[in-house]
């Protein structure tokens, strides 16, 4: 008999106890199980957290319209988070946003800005093309459109939606330099470029090529087409390294800045139409070492995301607004926590000449309830 082989369990309990896998084996299934049950479930509650909000605004898209109607349209911007890039914000829009929208059947333009200012300078670029079609200054149609026989019926942008505090400041001050810019173009400012001198040729007949650096000789014989000639053969042939050389040098000269529009009180005026209603939506983007175990939550808890973003693109989906009060202008506040060590607090300070023209859009009084399948049958029986 062998010693050393392992007696066989006679009880349920050692039977059951001795056809379980390892140690090891037991804390890799119950860890893959535990990411596994952690994601599945955040994946169901995500889908049905979006199912409830897109049946909220469902009963928008089933409205009817006639026959030259047009769906409502918002103009969106997004730029990147601090210390982070824009992929974020754009997967943000596409998983919390853009199914609301859908669900709306709203029309939309995102637009983005890469760096800060970019949406400064396009906010402000509309008010005042509005300012200017108002005043008579600009025509309200493009060169392609006066020109066809028939105009098709686009869409206007009747409100303004931003992803973050970030480019809600940039809208704003978008809107004050819109409303203050002079209406006149600036004059164009024409760039003066230097010609290089004519190298006349040196007593001995050598003719000097300021490219390469050398010299061709010439006889006394030698007419002018040649010397042309030659000069032209000499810099075709020259040594790459030149070339390069001159391209850097091309590269190294300043870019002409882009013409500023005056501002000023006397120039203050506001589109017809007014300034877009805003929408914002909070975007809490984390980021840094000390805010890991935050995404480690929320990664097994998107759904978050849907109550708050999903619900804030309802306000705007419903297009029920009010007017910005000073208090208004902290909205965000609490997403500068998180970016404190890539930049600095963002302070929006507008005149109030500006903010009382701007509305915000806010939760609808009345949210009407979605109907069922069984109430939708009975009533179209009806």
């Amino acid at each position: 008999m062998d010693n050393s082989s392992k007696p066989v369990p006679t009880t349920l309990a050692g039977k059951l106890r001795a056809r379980l896998p390892g140690r090891g084996w037991m804390i890799f299934w119950g860890t893959v199980g535990t990411i596994g049950a952690l994601v599945t479930r955040d994946h169901y509650m995500t889908v049905d957290a979006k199912k409830r909000v897109a049946d909220k605004v469902d009963i928008l898209a089933k409205q009817s319209c006639g026959t030259l109607d047009v769906p409502r349209k918002v103009t969106i911007y997004i730029m990147p988070p601090p210390g982070d890039g824009i992929h974020k914000t754009r997967h943000y829009f596409k998983q919390f946003v853009k199914p609301v929208f859908d669900a709306a059947a709203m029309d939309y333009e995102v637009r983005e800005g890469l760096t800060e200012g970019q949406i400064q300078s396009m906010v402000a670029a509309d008010i005042r093309k509005k300012r200017q079609i108002a005043a008579g200054k600009a025509p309200a149609l493009t060169e392609e459109e006066q020109s066809a026989k028939i105009v098709a019926l686009k869409p206007v942008s009747d409100g303004i939606v931003v992803l973050g505090r970030v480019a809600l400041a940039e809208v704003l001050k978008g809107y004050q330099d819109g409303c203050f810019q002079s209406l006149d173009d600036p004059e164009p400012v024409v760039a003066v470029t230097e010609m290089a001198p004519d190298v006349p040729p040196t007593q001995d007949g050598a003719l000097l090529i300021e490219s390469t650096g050398s010299a061709e000789t010439s006889t006394d014989t030698t007419s002018a087409q040649d010397i042309t000639t030659q000069s032209k053969a000499d810099t075709t042939t020259a040594s790459p390294a030149a070339s390069e050389a001159a391209k850097n040098q091309d590269s190294e000269k300043p870019a002409s800045e882009p013409v500023k529009i005056p501002q000023d009180e006397e120039f203050f005026s506001v589109p017809p139409s007014g300034l877009e209603p805003v929408g914002y939506i909070p975007f809490k983007n984390l980021v840094g070492f000390r805010n890991f175990h935050k995404k480690l939550f929320a990664l097994f808890n998107s759904y978050d995301c849907v109550e708050y973003a999903g619900g804030s693109a309802m306000k705007i989906a419903f297009a029920e607004t009010k007017d910005m009060e000073k208090e208004d202008l902290d909205i965000g506040k609490d997403e500068e926590p998180l970016f404190k060590k890539y930049r600095g607090p963002i302070d929006i300070n507008i005149p109030d000449r500006v903010r009382e023209q701007v509305k915000l859009y806010v939760t609808p009084t009345h949210i009407p309830e979605p109907k069922t399948a069984a109430v939708e049958e009975e009533v179209e029986q009806h």
